[in-house]
């Protein structure tokens, strides 16, 4: 046993690492079972022992072993003789006891999260366009009902604007409760003894000439039953030369005459009520 011992010994060779310079002693017969191939047990390195080997007398290093076998990607497992690497054990582990005692103190687990950031660039985007989108649909809205809304006040100079570029008409400014009725006076007619004749004054007290209204009278029973009613439009009751204006001006009153059939014994009462033109 002693002289197997000895010849081992005596036929041990030294090979160099080419990645880390570390130098190990290597038998023949590792040699002969890995076909010349050694991982470094410093830097687990795979080279070619047999290209790399070293005049003996250099100092190795004792505290790390060589692991002989090919390399992974040139393995060929056979039926016959299968080849495979032995384990590689962590350096870590190979320290004495004491010394990973001190280090296990340092060992803690590091917990990477995912960074959610906001894409600002993306937001502002797809806000901008969400903003587009909503003006075209209330500008499309406001187009579409262009006679009501451009009664309001504070939309009808926009709509001036909007015309003056697009060449449209702009709906005639109507306010009612801008026209005051300020007397109705009821009475037979002079020439005509089963007529009357209705003598009214009203006035736009808005601070904007307006369209002149539709003039409603309705004849009404003792128990507030509509009994006749009848509606005059500006042709009907404006002078030539008022309905030459097109639109009533403001604070000027408005004299006007209607002649109309006498309703029948019912109408009892009479009122004077405007509508839009």
């Amino acid at each position: 046993m002693d002289e197997v011992r000895i010849d081992e010994k005596m036929s041990l060779s030294v090979t160099r690492c080419p990645n880390c310079g570390s130098t190990f002693n290597i038998s023949q017969r590792q040699l002969e079972t890995s076909g010349g191939q050694a991982r470094c047990g410093a830097c687990l390195h795979v080279f070619l022992a047999t290209d790399n080997l070293v005049e003996p007398g250099g100092e190795t290093d004792p505290a790390d072993s060589v692991f002989i076998g090919r390399a992974p990607e040139e393995q060929e497992a056979t039926d016959d003789e299968p080849l495979a690497l032995p384990e590689v054990e962590s350096r870590f582990e190979a320290l004495p006891e004491d010394r990973r005692a001190s280090l296990e103190q340092f060992r803690s687990t590091v917990q990477l999260r995912k960074r959610n950031y906001v894409n600002w660039a993306a937001f502002f985007g797809y806000s901008t366009l969400a903003l587009a989108l909503l003006a075209l649909l209330a500008a499309q809205y406001l187009w579409r009902y262009m006679p009501v809304y451009s009664q309001v006040d504070w939309l009808r100079p926009g709509y001036a604007q909007l015309c003056a570029l697009a060449g449209c008409e702009l709906p005639v400014y109507s306010r009612l409760s801008g026209i005051r009725n300020d007397n109705t006076a009821l009475s037979t007619h002079p020439d005509y003894p089963d007529a009357y004749l209705l003598a009214a004054r009203f006035h736009n007290a808005a601070p904007f000439p307006q369209a002149f209204p539709v003039v409603v009278l309705r004849f009404t029973s003792l128990d507030a039953r509509t009994v006749a009613m009848r509606e005059f439009s500006p042709s009907e009751y404006l002078h030539p030369d008022l309905l030459a204006l097109g639109l009533m001006p403001p604070n000027s009153p408005v004299q006007i005459e209607l002649e109309l059939m006498n309703p029948g014994p019912e109408a009892v009462n009479y009122e004077v009520s405007f509508r839009a033109p």
